[in-house]
């Protein structure tokens, strides 16, 4: 699966995540955007690494690190759009 080449920060200890990630058993016409709000990467069904939930809507992300990093400042990030 294909990522945005961002690189993330490396997670503290008590952080550790797998790097393995599994796609997202979820479809487009279920997500507020069919773009990774962090990288702007386009989403595709079975390609979805993770997803977020704000203010009623889902936002899909190519990673658990796009992911992170939207929900540091999701409002910033969908101003940004």
């Amino acid at each position: 699966m294909g990522s945005c080449n961002q690189k993330a920060a490396a997670p503290k200890a008590e952080e550790k995540m797998s790097t393995e990630s599994k796609p997202v058993n979820i479809k487009l016409s279920e997500l507020a955007t069919n773009k990774d709000l962090n990288c702007d990467m386009p989403l595709t069904e079975g390609a979805i690494a993770d997803t977020a939930q704000y203010e009623g809507k889902v936002y899909g992300f190519c990673s658990t690190e796009c992911k992170a990093d939207f929900l540091k400042n999701p409002q910033a990030e969908i101003a940004k759009k």
